[in-house]
């Protein structure tokens, strides 16, 4: 029985292994996972579109926006969002999240807005491999559709 217990420690650890696994310390299980930069995993582009602007957020596999984290502030009119898929987060509980793209049509021209030139959106999303993003602060100039980051004040 103990040459049995022996030969079985002194046998070789990929042996055991399915061809292709690898179960050194190096391995992919033991990687930290790769994140995307903010941007690239959640791209967002405006374009004009009669009297509103359509935002477009192409969501990276792996990734989603909350739906209840997507603020227009100085919007009175708040946009239709559309319906997203429930999904349990280990941060905020029950939650309601887009993965690949969203779209919204954030009515803004008009006569009582010509004055202004931008607007600006927040939102926030998370890797499905553990990090969440702070909130993003995105600034839309009119003129051009250009997205552009916001600078916080110090």
């Amino acid at each position: 029985m103990l040459r049995l217990f022996l030969l079985v420690l002194l046998i070789p650890l990929p042996v055991f292994a399915e061809e292709g696994e690898n179960f050194s310390p190096t391995g992919k299980a033991f990687e930290k996972p790769q994140y995307l930069p903010v941007d690239e995993a959640f791209r967002l582009t405006a374009s004009k579109q009669n009297e509103s602007i359509r935002l477009h957020w192409l969501v990276k596999p792996g990734y989603y926006l909350y739906r209840d984290h997507l603020i227009f502030p100085g919007i009175k009119k708040m946009p239709e969002l559309p319906s997203g898929k429930q999904k349990f987060d280990e941060i905020f509980g029950d939650v309601e999240v887009y993965y690949d793209e969203l779209i919204v049509n954030v009515q803004y021209y008009g006569r009582y807005q010509q004055d202004r030139h931008k607007i600006n959106i927040i939102y926030q999303g998370c890797a499905e491999a553990g990090l969440c993003y702070p909130p993003q602060k995105r600034e839309i100039d009119l003129k051009t559709m250009q997205v552009k980051p916001i600078k916080e004040k110090k």
